[in-house]
């Protein structure tokens, strides 16, 4: 999701409430100033339970391939909601809802995040009406928590939206430079062939016909010194046009290379490590170009925005036995994947070329994909 920061900034936060609530906790015992009502084994083993799911709601990579996101929130609701009802002498610990709701909005859509507030709130309303609090402090209470629970929440999308807006433009950038260089190296490509031709067309039968009529006045023409002239001339013709056959061949046989474009593609990714090794041995047509770097946009994209990967291995292979790409990123994988439009198009691109796109993953060991055209 592009999410990196707003991710580590938010958790870091999470685990001070957490450890907040349980350093309160141990406070509260040894001062003995308050007396749990359930047992105190119980109340810290509901603790240790909402800590562990919040562990295991860490969306960075590599954690949330422990646990499906909807069961870790579901394991920080009830958790949290419990230990909100478990004391509600301790009216502090509704802390952790807010927690909670920070976690929902990073991971699910709006309705979800509302009914989590809802819910928790409730709790906080009950547990403030069974400690006994007068209704003003209960009313208090529970008006403070939802809105301090929805103002979170609300934080947390807008700073998602802010850098998925970034990243967006990132990668708009980025393909833009990409096109570019894309349509540079076209339209040098085109340029030297209209050049080849030219050079073909014009000087070169120019120079055939002038090599003809000179030989043609050696023979039939020239006597004496003229003939010497004549022969000095036409070689001279002669070896003008194999240097413009050399020159038109080398104009055909030049290729510029799709490296550059490449680079400048994967330069502009943020939050992305990506690793790009390229061989083209073999010069790539337009066609080949423009399929391998829709290819890596669209790669880069599934693991920067879905992966949430921070690493990614792309290499590109061009020789005589075809065109490969290898592309594996370290995002938390899926276990059932399902391509969407942009894979699908990228499949249907290959197959248009005559080649196969594969597509690969696991929770825990991120984005396989395997693309060839045959020679």
């Amino acid at each position: 999701m592009g999410t990196a920061a707003p991710v580590a900034m938010s958790s870091s936060t999470g685990w001070l409430a957490v450890g907040a609530v349980g350093v309160t906790a141990v406070a509260t015992a040894v001062s003995g100033n308050a007396e749990p009502s359930t047992s105190t084994a119980v109340w810290w083993l509901v603790y240790a339970a909402y800590a562990l799911a919040f562990w295991l709601s860490d969306p960075r990579p590599g954690v949330w391939a422990r646990v499906t996101p909807a069961t870790s929130l579901a394991a920080l609701l009830v958790t949290g909601v419990a230990l909100v009802l478990l004391d509600p002498a301790m009216g502090w610990t509704s802390i952790l809802l807010v927690s909670t709701a920070v976690v929902a909005a990073f991971g699910f859509d709006q309705a979800v995040v509302a009914a989590v507030i809802v819910v928790q709130t409730l709790a906080v309303a009950l547990s403030a009406a069974t400690s006994g609090a007068p209704s003003l402090e209960v009313a208090v209470a529970t008006l403070a928590y939802g809105v301090l629970q929805a103002f979170a929440a609300a934080m947390v999308v807008i700073a998602r939206r802010e850098t998925e807006a970034r990243t967006a433009l990132a990668f708009a950038h980025a393909e833009l430079r990409a096109a570019t260089r894309l349509l540079e190296l076209s339209t040098r490509n085109e340029e030297r062939l209209r050049i080849s031709r030219d050079l073909h067309d014009a000087l070169g039968h120019k120079l055939t016909a002038l090599a003809l009529a000179l030989e043609v006045a050696q023979h039939h023409h020239a006597n004496g010194p003229a003939q010497d002239q004549i022969r000095h001339a036409r070689a001279i013709a002669k070896d003008l046009l194999t240097d413009v056959r050399t020159t038109v061949s080398t104009l055909r046989g030049t290729t510029t290379s799709l490296e550059p474009a490449l680079r400048d593609l994967v330069a502009g990714i943020p939050h992305l490590d990506v690793q790009l090794t390229v061989e083209e041995s073999v010069p790539l047509t337009a066609e080949r170009s423009l399929a391998v770097v829709r290819c890596i946009q669209e790669v880069a994209t599934n693991a920067l925005r879905h992966g949430d990967a921070r690493r990614l291995e792309i290499a590109v292979t061009s020789d005589r036995d075809g065109l490969r790409v290898i592309a594996q990123d370290d995002g938390r994988g899926t276990p059932d994947l399902r391509p969407g439009n942009g894979l699908t198009g990228m499949r249907e691109r290959f197959d248009d070329l005559g080649g196969r796109v594969e597509f690969t993953s696991s929770p825990g060991a991120g984005f396989r994909l395997s693309a060839t055209v045959p020679a």
